[in-house]
C-alpha cells in the first residue's frame, strides 16, 4: 500500500488557509524590509502566500501531482527538498533579484519537486538499464530548462497569464537544482 501524501496535504491546506484570511499573507510573505527587521521565518513562509486565486491554483496543482509522487516515492528525499528549496529560493530572490521587493508562491517548491520526481525516475532507469525512463526523465528536465528560458528571455509566464505578479525563473531553476541535487544525494527508500 502507498504512503498517505500527509506533507502535500498539509502544504496545500495551509497555502488554501492563508489565501481565505488575507492578512496572513502580508504577514507570512518574502519581504525584504522585514527580513532585515529580523522576520526570517519569511525566508520559509512565502513560499506559501500568493498574489491571487489564478496564481495559487496552478501552484496547488503543481504540488498535489509532484508532492503526491514524491511524498509517496521517499519522503525523506521530499522533506529534504522542500526545506532545503525553500531556502535556497528565497535566499537567491533576495540577493539576485532585488527588484522584488515581496516574493509569493509555491512554483519554486513544485519546480524543486519536479526535479526531485525526474531525477529519481532517471536514476531508477539508469540503475535498471531502463532507456525510456532515461530518456523520459532527460527530455522533462530539458524542457523545464527552455520553459525557464522563454521566461527569463520574455519575462512573461508560459502556463497562466500572470496579471498580478511577475514571474520569477530564478526561482523554479533553484528549485529544480535543488530537486536533482537531493535526489543525488538521498537514497531513495526501500
Amino acid at each position: 500500500m502507498k504512503k498517505f501524501p500527509w506533507i502535500t496535504l498539509s502544504l496545500a491546506l495551509l497555502a488554501l488557509g492563508i489565501c481565505a484570511y488575507p492578512p496572513l499573507t502580508s504577514l507570512l510573505e518574502l519581504d525584504r524590509t522585514a527580513l532585515r527587521q529580523g522576520q526570517l521565518w519569511r525566508l520559509i513562509t512565502g513560499h506559501l502566500t500568493h498574489f491571487d486565486l489564478d496564481h495559487l491554483t496552478w501552484d496547488l496543482c503543481g504540488l498535489l501531482l509532484l508532492g503526491t509522487m514524491a511524498d509517496r516515492e521517499n519522503r525523506r528525499a521530499m522533506a529534504i527538498t522542500l526545506l532545503t528549496s525553500a531556502l535556497t529560493i528565497s535566499v537567491a530572490v533576495t540577493v539576485f533579484q532585488p527588484q522584488f521587493a515581496t516574493y509569493r508562491g509555491l512554483s519554486g517548491l513544485d519546480s524543486a519537486l519536479f526535479g526531485l520526481v525526474v531525477t529519481q525516475l532517471g536514476l531508477t532507469g539508469y540503475r535498471e538499464r531502463h532507456v525510456f525512463s532515461i530518456t523520459i526523465a532527460s527530455l522533462a528536465l530539458s524542457a523545464f530548462v527552455l520553459k525557464c528560458g522563454f521566461e527569463l528571455t520574455t519575462t512573461e509566464t508560459l502556463f497562466t497569464a500572470a496579471t498580478t505578479y511577475a514571474p520569477v525563473p530564478l526561482a523554479h531553476l533553484v528549485g529544480a537544482a535543488t530537486g536533482v541535487v537531493v535526489a543525488m544525494l538521498i537514497p531513495k527508500e526501500r
